[in-house]
């Protein structure tokens, strides 16, 4: 069985078990267990702010304290990165597993730009 397109180096594509629509709601549980504070101040006078305009999964929010915007990943290790958020889910899971850089680079074929920050 041969799996196509990026990152597809192994029968099962695992990239395509995790999407980034369920990462985007695990970082949103453990970011935010009771409800959503400010990203900046801490403040809970958060209202939702439509959604990422590259990534629909990405919420937008605006606090009505501080007057300043964010999003699920403002504030964590994955902010300003340019892959897509199962990939890093991946990567971590990757490194916990001892697999070696250049393993978990063959296997999920990472923007370039990510790569050493990985």
């Amino acid at each position: 069985m041969k799996m196509a397109g990026k990152g597809s180096h192994n029968i099962l594509n695992i990239r395509g078990i995790i999407d980034d629509a369920k990462c985007f709601h695990t970082v949103r549980e453990l970011h935010w267990s009771d409800r959503v504070g400010c990203a900046h101040r801490g403040s809970d006078t958060v209202v939702k702010h439509g959604r990422d305009e590259t990534r629909s999964e990405r919420q937008r929010y605006h606090c009505r304290n501080c007057n300043r915007y964010f999003d699920d990943l403002t504030g964590t290790i994955f902010e300003g990165h340019h892959e897509s958020l199962n990939v890093w889910i991946l990567c971590l899971y990757f490194m916990g597993l001892n697999l070696s850089n250049s393993r978990i680079a063959y296997e999920l074929d990472p923007d370039t730009s990510d790569v050493q920050q990985m």
